[in-house]
């Protein structure tokens, strides 16, 4: 529906394109734009406004093309409800949205409920003020009365059934709606500011004080201007309110949000978008409409997390929810684009948000012209580009399989965080796209521009893809020339077709959001084939990581071989080397990684005896396909292994060797078999393959579900399990402080890591472990820099490799053995580093601020000292020590110069962090830096480190003897002293201040508690144990104490004692600690106690709820009695009233008959409306036919037309080439036509054309030959000059014999022109096929007269007498093969009717037929019977030997009688001439 004729159009004002601009236009080229100082102020058409930002800006915008071009995009940007305030408009600006109509699929109009107020606006027509000075107040007041309405469908999108008359009919009563009110007024004359703002604040339903700042000046200045009068301006600002009310109330289905009870007539819609042929809609919003219309069902759950909104196809839901959605309207809603933004539309909340896809490619325009990373990446840093290609695909996953959108707020905070990834690339000078005149841009200007920028650096291929853009946005520009804005556009699309066919996942992220049309040149590979899939969509079993139980032998905890998994429905599962094959065993027979069951060991126990050699019960499990082989029944598994990130169900890998094994195991179960010439499993073999057994590729679990739908298998037969060996490896890291790496078993059996962890564990072990302030070699010079150089290098191997490749952990352990062996790290190795010294230590032990302080100076790290001391807490955790020291020397390598490790290294070390923050019940690794010291005993509790715990086998369970609880708890609390013990520090107190009882007493209030001691129902037998035990260490402290004091003493006099000295201030400062740790005990006993008392609450208040629920049920009984007495009351009313009816269809009779006779008519009339709609439905499909037909014809057509532009292209570009070829052949044809000019007239034979093929390998050059020999036989110029020689030559003669032997020559040259033309035809299409030059077949010679026939023709022409009987009435071609016959070929002559055939295709014709072809006389084969047929052959080739001789003879009499006449005619004086 077209609302611009019945409202007030867009009326966008400079006011309002400035604003949206601001969205429209990335930051830094709004940064480019120099306004001026009162721009603001200054009041313009918004044409205007845009064409000044142009013209101020630098050249910097000319991407978004012309001013009326930027404007209408901006008008259609704009164009979408609620936008005022996404862009910020001012309150007391008027709406500038168009309302959208919406159509359902049965055809009724909807308007979103956001867009009622925006007509609203339009019910007071014209101008009902007399002052113009009330005109422009109005304005603004009505525009804060309609916005301040809005609240009431605040974060809700709904839609209601719109009535295309009930603007009109609004408009038609507001002016009687006034003028009753303005009778039934009292509104005073005497106005002034501070009224008529009141009043106005009235009117509000929500008054705010910041907001209407503008509108109080505003209202301010006009009571300040003379002449003002706001009396009429109250009335119709009131009226208007007041009908605002009116029509709320009338009309709550249209303004109000849906409520069960208050506005139960709101229709409950879902919108259907569709993009690119695909429709689906957004499943909260579908979720929700379903919960509301079935809420006795159970609620379906749609999680929307990190700003995705997930959407379902529409085909789904009208086949899997059929049953739920008949009361429930969809409607159509289109996705509005602008040229360079999406439109945004209104997500289920009442916010905003785009499509992922046009955000990622919004983004990816950003980072071309606006930051142009892709300039200011060189070949060196191309693994930092790498990199970041990466990290995107963490948002742009293509996990989801299916469309989604992004909410604008994510929007924001995604783009900023990606931007700052290129912070340290701010600074490098980059190129701008060159400006075009009016002439345009050819293909060879884009290839030049694409190197100007330096894109071919970055991209080598980047202009194979010039030509076939270039024809794509010429044809997109639908006529005229190619701008500079399309030289931008054609850039863009370049680079995007070279960064997805580079990284993989983000080609496999636009699949699944169905947008791979948006560059035709990038060939998806799993797109849907038009062949019918009967396994296609179907899921495979995955059963969540939490629900699944990991187990480890007891006996070898370490022994990842033996590591085991027990799935929710009991399955226990183990892999192939469990007990069965050793290393050595594994990698000579080169034995594979799967999955066992109990099923596949019962079976293999009972049925491996009839395997009678022993080697072969030991080849059956040697892969996954032996083994089906054996046990063809098996379930199939495959583990899966997370990226150790925080989406892990995103991040899921599974390595490729199981995924080739595992497609043709399960595609024999199926009985599919693959056919020998299907060659996919071994394409993807060749795409995988590394060349190298260290390294083992992975694939992303969703890539796999691709290639399992591309080669159709039934995705049930498989299950997906966690990796048992990461479920138990990663809680050890969390506890463990070594310098470990979380190592996998590989598809071959080997200990395998991550390359990216690779680079980490050469950072953690071999920089963190040196200083590399100090050089300490004496032999080399710059030994540490070289050093460094080898580290660095070893670093980017890794980090340059695929993404998901994992290396064997000893090709790391022998780079590494390698850096350590360089002298300067064995000079240092008596050093240890502090993450060695941390070893030590466990992980949950407190560390001082100045222990980690002096160690960091130890070791050169005093870069970010200074800033560290202001957020260390004087105690930390060892594991937080740990992270801190790793950040230290982060920040040292950041100096290094290679941003692209740096980054690698803090995602690696963010990744780490966070598993240990994750395990510990933490949020992020920012909510433990910044935990306060107190609250870290707590967050170590041992429950915290894992929300599940690993299981112990139940065989070693059983050898291990069951221990005593007290003996358990009396060890742990004597191990509590001990470290307290350890770590004491005393603070300083004056001598003999407090005696010995009072010291004890305070020593035992603070000793550390274990945890089972803050049980309040502790006995006391364990207290006074624990007492004793306290007093025992304080006798132990006092003796060190006292020790400490002699030491001190003795020191004065010893040098030897100033350590032991220093020994007993260490023992102070620690005595400080585990008093504070003591006190911190205290508090949280006292928190538990407060707690339990809580707790005696709680359970009374449960036990006085119960009672009150015992009381409720039973007066819910007697309600129940009481609802079956009025049952039974309702059935016996049932029963009388069922009396009363029969007693009134005895008296109906009558009227029975006549009810007979009209639904007899009903039913005609039904019946004949039912063939109507029949007629209508089979005019319909014929028309969907017809339409789809003339689409298609379309799409061929204009496939037809692109191919003929690529192959124009094509053209133009070999005419370049060959312009040099072409001005030699011109001068050559100068020097030619002075000799032509004096030869007389010659047979006009064209001349034979070289064959393209042999001229040139490329097939390029092959197919403009042959167009060119295509083009020169177009216009038959050789057919009629052969037509004017037949005719010159019948002119010249009267013999009849003559014009038969023309007519005939005549048929044979156009037949065998025919032929030729043909021949050249057939090489162009095999050309345009296959590329391939191999396939053309060589041309036939090229047509032209016989030479019986030139002779004539020559006799003929030069005046000279020609007989009957001289005319040679023999034949000069093959009856049989219609080829010309030669001289020195053996023919075979007819005796009946003459006719001369060739001998061998004379031969072979009569070993069939045995008779002449033409009079069907009776003739032997001349090769059966050679003594017959031998002489008859002798007479006939001497005859046409001396006719030959003859015919010669008379052109040389010819010849010379011409050069006679050529000398007669020569003038005697040179002079003369």
């Amino acid at each position: 529906m077209n609302f611009e004729k019945g409202i007030v159009p867009h009326r966008m004002t400079g006011y309002h394109m400035l604003y949206v601009m601001k969205w429209y236009m990335p930051e830094k080229l709004m940064k480019s734009i120099k306004y001026r100082p009162d721009y603001e102020s200054i009041w313009r058409s918004a044409e205007e406004v845009v064409q000044l930002m142009l013209s101020n800006s630098d050249n910097m915008l000319q991407m978004y093309g012309t001013a009326e071009e930027l404007t209408m995009n901006f008008k259609i940007f704009q164009n979408f409800p609620l936008s005022h305030k996404r862009f910020g408009y001012d309150q007391a600006n008027h709406y500038t949205t168009i309302p959208t109509v919406y159509e359902s699929m049965n055809g009724v109009a909807f308007l979103n409920k956001a867009d009622i107020f925006c007509l609203f606006q339009n019910v007071v027509v014209g101008n009902p003020f007399e002052n113009p000075k009330s005109g422009p107040v109005f304005c603004s007041m009505q525009p804060i009365l309609l916005k301040s309405h809005e609240e009431i469908i605040k974060g809700v999108c709904e839609f209601f059934k719109y009535d295309k008359d009930w603007l009109r009919r609004l408009q038609d009563e507001f002016p009687q709606f006034h003028k009753n009110a303005q009778e039934s007024s009292t509104i005073h004359e005497d106005w002034n500011f501070e009224k008529a703002l009141k009043m106005f604040k009235t009117l509000l339903p929500v008054w705010n004080e910041q907001g209407y700042d503008q509108f109080e000046f505003g209202l301010k200045s006009f009571f300040d201007s003379e002449g003002a009068d706001i009396h009429e301006v109250a009335q119709v600002i009131q009226s208007l309110a007041s009908y605002l009310k009116h029509s709320i109330s009338m009309f709550p289905e249209m303004f109000q949000p849906y409520d069960e009870v208050k506005n139960p007539n709101s229709p409950i819609v879902v919108r259907v978008f569709e993009f690119h042929g695909v429709q689906f809609v957004m499943k909260s919003e579908f979720f929700n409409a379903i919960k509301i219309r079935n809420p006795d069902l159970r609620r379906l759950a749609c999680r929307d997390y990190d700003g995705k909104l997930m959407t379902m196809s529409y085909e789904k839901v009208q086949r899997k929810y059929k049953d739920r959605i008949e009361n429930i309207e969809f409607i159509k809603c289109p996705i509005e684009r602008a040229t360079h933004k999406a439109v945004p539309t209104m997500t289920p909340s009442g916010e905003h948000c785009i499509l992922a896809v046009d955000f990622l490619f919004e983004m990816l325009n950003e980072l071309i012209f606006t930051h142009r990373i892709f300039q200011k990446v060189e070949s060196e840093n191309l693994n930092f580009l790498r990199r970041f290609f990466i990290k995107m695909t963490d948002f742009f996953s293509p996990h989801h399989q299916s469309i989604f959108f992004v909410t604008l707020e994510e929007q924001d905070e995604t783009n900023y965080q990606f931007l700052d990834y290129w912070e340290n690339f701010e600074n490098v000078d980059t190129k701008h796209v060159r400006n075009f005149g009016e002439d345009g841009f050819t293909v060879q200007d884009l290839k030049e521009e694409l190197e100007y920028l330096g894109l071919t650096k970055t991209f080598p291929e980047i202009q194979d893809y010039a030509e076939s853009v270039h024809s794509e946005v010429f044809k997109a520009k639908k006529g005229g020339f190619l701008r500079t804005c399309d030289m931008y556009t054609a850039v863009e699309k370049c680079l995007l077709n070279c960064v997805f066919r580079r990284f993989p996942m983000l080609r496999l992220f636009l699949h699944t959001q169905k947008a791979c049309h948006l560059l035709p040149e990038l060939i998806c590979d799993f797109c849907d084939s038009p062949n019918k899939k009967q396994f296609k969509n179907t899921n495979w079993k995955e059963p969540h990581y939490t629900k699944t139980s990991s187990t480890y032998t007891k006996s070898d905890p370490e022994n990842t071989y033996l590591y085991e998994i027990k799935l929710p429905d009991g399955t226990q599962l183990t892999n192939s080397y469990n007990r069965f094959f050793n290393m050595e065993q594994i990698r000579k027979h080169n034995i594979k990684y799967f999955i066992y069951d109990q099923n596949d060991m019962i079976h293999f126990s009972k049925n491996s005896r009839t395997l009678k050699p022993r080697k072969l019960r030991d080849e059956c499990r040697y892969s996954l396909d032996a083994f089906q082989n054996f046990f063809p029944e098996k379930k199939l598994y495959i583990r899966t292994i997370p990226s150790v990130r925080e989406k892990r169900n995103e991040t899921k890998r599974v390595f490729v060797e199981e995924v080739l094994e595992l497609i043709s195991v399960v595609l024999r179960q199926q009985n599919t078999r693959i056919e020998e010439s299907d060659d996919r499993l071994e394409k993807y073999r060749k795409k995988w393959e590394t060349n190298d057994k260290a390294l083992e590729k992975t694939i992303s679990l969703t890539e796999f579900w691709y290639i399992l739908e591309e080669f159709d298998v039934d995705k049930t037969r498989i299950t997906i399990i966690p990796d048992p060996v990461y479920q138990l490896t990663v809680p050890k890291l969390v506890k463990d402080l070594r310098i470990r790496t979380l190592n996998m078993i590989s598809p071959r059996g080997e200990q395998v890591m991550r390359s990216e962890q690779a680079v980490y564990h050469i950072f953690e072990v071999v920089y963190c472990g040196l200083n590399w302030t100090k050089d300490s070699c004496r032999t080399h010079e710059n030994c540490l820099k070289e050093l460094k150089t080898k580290m660095i290098c070893s670093m980017r191997a890794y980090s340059e490799m695929d993404e998901g490749t994992y290396v064997t952990v000893e090709h790391v352990h022998s780079v590494i053995k390698q850096l350590k062996n360089h002298c300067s790290f064995q000079l240092q190795r008596k050093t240890p580093s502090p993450l060695v010294e941390l070893q030590k230590r466990k992980c949950d032990e407190m560390i001082s601020m100045e222990e980690f302080i002096s160690k960091c100076q130890k070791i050169g790290l005093t870069k970010t000292m200074s800033n560290m001391k202001l957020f260390l807490e004087p105690l930390t955790m060892a594991f937080v020590v740990r992270i801190r020291y790793l950040a230290v020397f982060l920040d040292e390598f950041l100096d290094l110069g290679r941003p692209d490790l740096h980054g690698l290294l803090n995602v690696e070390m963010q990744l780490k962090a966070f598993t240990v923050a994750e395990s510990l019940g933490f949020k992020g690794l920012d909510d433990i830096l910044n935990l306060p010291p107190h609250k870290y005993l707590t967050s170590m509790h041992p429950d915290n480190f894992l929300k599940k715990k690993p299981h112990v086998n139940a065989a070693a369970e059983k050898n291990t003897p069951p221990k005593n609880s007290k003996t358990e708890e009396s060890k742990t609390s004597q191990k509590a002293l001990a470290v307290a013990m350890e770590h004491t520090e005393e603070p300083e107190v004056e001598k003999n201040s407090v005696d010995n009882k009072n010291g004890k007493e305070d020593f035992i209030r603070k000793t550390p508690v274990p945890e089972k001691a803050l049980d309040v129902k502790k006995s006391s037998s364990e207290d006074a144990q624990k007492t004793s035990e306290s007093e025992k260490a304080l006798d132990v402290k006092t003796a060190v104490m006292n020790i400490s004091a002699t030491d001190i003493n003795q020191s004065k006099c010893c040098t030897k004692c100033l350590r032991t000295s220093e020994m007993c201030n260490e023992a102070k400062k620690e005595l400080k600690m585990t008093q504070s740790r003591l006190e911190k005990y205290e508090k949280k006993a006292k928190r538990t106690e407060e707690v339990e008392i809580q707790m005696r609450e709680m359970e009374v208040e449960m036990k006085r709820m119960k009672k009150e629920m015992k009381e409720r049920e039973l007066t819910m009984e007697k309600k129940d009695t009481e609802m079956e007495d009025l049952k039974r009351n309702m059935l016996k009313l049932e029963a009388k009233e069922a009396k009363m009816q029969l007693a009134e269809k005895n008296h109906s009779i009558s009227q029975n008959e006549l009810l007979e006779k009209i639904t007899e008519l009903s039913d005609q009339s039904k019946a004949e409306k039912e063939i109507i709609d029949e007629l209508m439905a089979q005019l319909k499909s014929e028309k969907e036919r017809m339409e789809l037909q003339i689409q298609q014809n379309e799409e061929r057509l204009n496939s037809e037309i692109r191919e003929k532009e690529r192959g124009f292209e094509e053209l133009r570009a070999a005419l370049s080439i060959m312009s040099t070829e072409m001005e030699s052949i011109q001068r050559d044809n100068r020097n030619l036509r002075d000799q032509i000019a004096s030869i007389p007239e010659s047979p006009p034979t064209p001349p034979v054309p070289e064959s393209p093929s042999e001229r040139s390998t490329h097939h390029r050059f092959a197919l403009l030959g042959f167009q060119k020999i295509k083009d020169s036989l177009y216009h038959k110029k050789q057919l009629k000059q052969a037509k004017e020689m037949i005719e010159k030559l019948k002119s010249s003669s009267n013999l009849v014999e003559i014009h038969q032997i023309a007519d005939y020559e005549y048929y044979q040259f156009e037949a065998k022109l025919l032929k030729y033309s043909k021949e050249v035809e057939l090489n162009i299409q095999r050309i345009k096929e296959t590329c391939d030059v191999s396939t053309v077949t060589p041309l036939p010679d090229f047509p032209e007269f016989s030479k019986r026939f030139m002779n004539l023709y020559w006799r003929i022409i030069n005046n000279q007498s020609v007989t009957s009987s001289e005319i040679e009435v023999s034949d000069s071609e093959c009856f049989i093969c219609t080829e010309e016959m030669i001289s020195d070929q053996k023919t075979l002559e007819c005796e009946e009717c003459k006719k001369v055939t060739h001998f061998e295709c004379a031969s072979k014709w009569l070993k069939i037929h045995r008779s002449c072809p033409h009079c069907r006389r009776e003739m032997l084969d001349p090769n059966e019977f050679p003594n017959l047929v031998l002489r008859q052959q002798k007479l006939l080739q001497r005859k046409m030997a001396d006719q030959q001789q003859t015919a010669e003879v008379e052109m040389e009499d010819d010849e010379v009688v011409e050069e006679d006449d050529v000398v007669e005619d020569t003038p005697a004086d040179d002079s003369m001439i």
